[in-house]
Order: structure tokens, then sequence, then C-alpha cells
């Protein structure tokens, strides 16, 4: 099997400190690499988790279609006020949540009003506000016509505010009520805790905030809540939770080279299109990347933590990707 060690060590040139734990059976080794080498209480160390957030949400938009607050095919105007609804085009031509959560909603990744808003800051999102998430929402958000997965931390953002204007409460207080607590993941959260120090291009950088699009990113975790989350994952409990859990991995949008769950990318297990896929995401800030991977049918997993920010795509992925194919064989 390839070590950690030698896995991440490319990844290490780029990120001060890595986190990695590797789940195979009952077994779990935590590996703390560069400036937290040695870090005896490292599971506990606080990290940004950026787009992993997004599983999350998923979760709870499965929750409350499953209770019947919302439905998986509403139409988003449904949980808008009246005034922004009626900017939208006719309640059949409107994106889904569902297509929110699979990226299947034709929405830019950012709209550009909204990243003029947010550039040139050390915590971009932080200064946008529901308004503004708002604002870019007219008669041209339409869903389009074949579907196709286009990732948009927007539409993720988005789908915060409708999740919790359906269920009367805010996104946050509703993820900790219906997610995160019934799963045990009480040091998980909505600016929860300090994160260890991240950097950006070598320079020590502050933690994101987020803002109005938490939803897409803001959750901060340890590796000891995330090791109990990929343990829920394989073999999600006999409980709301569970069940929410386990709707959400399931395949909502097969495209060409990818499948896509609510919130959840997928995997094949070889790469084929296959049925049984692999249930993952990543994320990133300026200050943080991270990796999860987990393969209930194998019973393996591997999580990955950086304190520092990727570029296109996080220098955790690859090697992580490593480790957990070799895991087994």
């Amino acid at each position: 099997m390839t070590s950690p060690v030698d896995a991440y060590a490319r990844a290490l040139r780029k990120i001060p400190a890595v986190l990695v734990a590797v789940l195979d059976g009952d077994s779990i080794d935590i590996t703390p690499m560069g400036s937290i080498a040695g870090e005896p209480d490292s599971a506990d160390l606080c990290w940004e988790i950026g787009s992993i957030t997004k599983v999350f949400t998923g979760i709870l938009l499965a929750e409350m279609s499953r209770c019947g607050e919302v439905g998986l095919d509403d139409p988003i105007g449904r949980y808008l006020p009246d005034d922004v609804a009626a900017r939208l085009p006719d309640p059949a031509d409107q994106p889904t949540l569902a297509n929110l959560s699979t990226h299947t909603a034709g929405l830019p990744r950012l709209p550009l009003s909204i990243y003029r808003l947010a550039k040139g800051s050390d915590d971009p999102y932080s200064v946008l506000t529901e308004d503004d998430v708002l604002s870019y929402l007219g008669p041209k958000v339409r869903r389009p016509r074949r579907p196709k997965s286009r990732y948009s931390n927007y539409g993720a953002g988005l789908l915060g505010h409708l999740l919790a204007r359906a269920g009367g409460r805010p996104y946050a207080d509703l993820l900790r009520e219906r997610v995160l607590d019934p799963f045990g993941l009480h040091a998980t959260g909505i600016g929860t805790g300090t994160p260890i120090q991240g950097f950006r291009k070598g320079k020590p950088t502050p933690p994101w905030t987020f803002g109005a699009l938490e939803s897409a990113g803001g959750l901060r975790s340890t590796m000891a809540d995330m090791v109990t989350f990929a343990r829920i994952v394989m073999k999600p409990p006999d409980s709301a939770a569970g069940a929410a859990l386990a709707l959400s991995r399931e395949t909502f949008h097969d495209g060409r080279f990818s499948a896509v769950g609510l919130g959840w990318m997928l995997r094949a297990l070889d790469r084929t299109r296959r049925p049984v896929r692999i249930p993952w995401h990543n994320g990133g800030t300026y200050g943080g990347a991270s990796f999860l991977a987990v393969d209930p049918a194998r019973g393996v997993a591997v999580i990955a933590l950086g304190n520092s920010g990727p570029g296109l795509t996080t220098p955790l992925d690859g090697p992580s990707w490593r480790v957990l194919d070799d895991l087994g064989v």
C-alpha cells in the first residue's frame, strides 16, 4: 500500500501542514505531516473544509424532502420572496432544488456581479448579503432543456437560503439540528472553532467566513469529526438523518464522464459507467484544502486536510485517490 507520507510528499511542497486519515475496516491511521508532524492531538485541530460543505447541504435537502417540507423537484421560486420570484420564468422553466444541489441548474460558478463584490479581499465572501445573492435572479435564470453538471458555488449558496426560508430557521441552525447533531459532529459547524493558520502563496491568510454563501463552503471541522462522518457514510444509521444521507448518495445526474448525488460527486469504482460509485468531494479556500472519499463496498475511506488553498484543483486529490485505490490491494 502507498504510505501517506510518500503519497503526499509533493503536496507538502505547497501546503505547510497536511493531516491524513486512512480508514480500512476497523483500522484507522491518522498521519500528521509537515509543520504538524508529531502533533499529539492532531485529530482535534480545526480546519476549513470548504466545498465539502456542499455534501452536508445536500443531506439537509434530502432530510427536508423526506419530511415533506420541500420537494426535490420544487422550482426555486416557491421559496423566494414574492418580488424576486416574479422576476423568474414560469415555474415549469425554473431550476429546481435538486438542480441546485447537483449543479445542473445552468448557473455560473459565481455570477460576475457577485465576483466583483468579492474580489480583492482575503475573506472575499464575507461582504455578501442575502440581497446580493438574490439580486442575480431574473428571467434568464432558466433550467436547461438538457441539464449537464456545471459546478456552481452560487447555486449551492442559493440553496441554503431557500432551505432556510422553507424551514423558517437560519441555514446554520437547520444544519445543526437536522444533520450535524444527529451524526454526533459537535466540532463541525459554520464558524465553529479557530482553524489552524492558513497560508496563501506562503503568507498567512485569515479563514473565510463566507457570508451569504455559507452553505457552499462555510463549514469548519476536525479530523475526529470527519472520521466519524466517514464511518456514517459507510453505514448510515437507522434514523431520519441516516435515511437522508443514503438518499443523498444516490445518483441524481449521470453525465458523460461523472455522476452527481445531492451535494456528492460520484466516481465509478473502475472509472467506467458502473452502477456502484464512490461518494466523494474536495474543498478549498485561500488557507485550506480538503478531500473526502468513502468506498462503502470495501469499507475504506481517505480524508485529507491541509492549510493552504488550491489552484484549479487541490494538490490533495491525486495522492488521496492513490492511497484509496491501493487499499486492500
